[in-house]
């Protein structure tokens, strides 16, 4: 077995919720790799879902997606059949989930919802709350 390491960073907030983040996307990435989904796409597909006429400008800025990285996500997601295109004024495009993106967008939601309710089971409800007052910092 190797030695554990000291590690100075372990005191700092940021960095135990970065490392934190990282083992809850792994699972989540797991939960969803039956899925044929990345958390990106079922983030996409989960978003406009539950935001009908959205631009594509507000989903690029929701996920903070840069729009180089969004258009071909989408891309992808249409070529799959999971997303389309609906007009919202006339001109400007929204996307929108398919019906077959509508169920595997539903399927993906509870598979990360559990894997999240799995992974917080683990903390105290004091600990639960506290992560909850983090809320304030999210800009």
């Amino acid at each position: 077995t190797s030695a554990r390491l000291a590690n100075p960073l372990d005191a700092l907030l940021g960095y135990r919720l970065r490392r934190a983040t990282m083992t809850m996307m792994g699972d989540a990435a797991e939960v969803l790799k039956p899925l044929n989904l990345s958390v990106g796409e079922a983030s996409l597909l989960i978003l406009i879902g539950a935001n009908p006429g959205v631009r594509q400008s507000d989903v690029g800025r929701a996920l903070e997606i840069k729009r180089a990285n969004l258009t071909p996500l989408l891309a992808r997601m249409k070529g799959r059949g999971l997303v389309t295109d609906k007009p919202i004024d006339g001109r400007s495009p929204s996307p929108a989930p398919t019906e077959s993106g509508t169920a595997l967008a539903a399927t993906a939601l509870d598979a990360v919802t559990e894997s999240n309710h799995r992974l917080a089971g683990h903390l105290s409800r004091d600990e639960r709350q506290a992560l909850t007052a983090l809320a304030t910092l999210i800009r």
